[in-house]
Parts: C-alpha cells; sequence; structure tokens
C-alpha cells in the first residue's frame, strides 16, 4: 500500500461521488420542471422504472396483478 496510490482511489471516489451529485441534481431538476408543466412525477417514476426492467418480466407482473384482482372483484 503506498500512499499515493490510495490518495489516488480515494480521489477519484470523491470525484464520482461529487458527479453523482450534480446528476441528480439535475434529475430533480427535470421532474420539478415536469411537475410545473403538470405532469405526475409519481408515475413518470413508476414508468422511468418500468422502462429498466424487462419487457417479459413487467407483462408478467401485469398479468398476475390482474388475476388477483379478478379474484378480488375489483
Amino acid at each position: 500500500v503506498t500512499a499515493d496510490e490510495l490518495r489516488q482511489f480515494i480521489e477519484r471516489f470523491e470525484r464520482l461521488e461529487a458527479e453523482k451529485k450534480d446528476v441528480a441534481d439535475q434529475q430533480k431538476e427535470v421532474m420539478a420542471e415536469a411537475k410545473g408543466r403538470g405532469y405526475d412525477t409519481k408515475v413518470m417514476r413508476k414508468v422511468i422504472a418500468l422502462r429498466k426492467r424487462d419487457r417479459d418480466d413487467v407483462a408478467e407482473e401485469e398479468a398476475v396483478l390482474e388475476m388477483y384482482k379478478e379474484a378480488l372483484g375489483m
């Protein structure tokens, strides 16, 4: 373990943390702008999460959800 190498790893990590915070701030700004334009940001977040998932998994989950809702008379 060398102090210089360790410092480099830590500094790289800290830079990435700062970049991550910047991206998170930008995402908040996008959602605030969308909300200001009348969009439901809760639903937008769900759509974003769905877009990340495999289509077949989503379809299967939705089918099971519909089956459960029908069983409960919803």
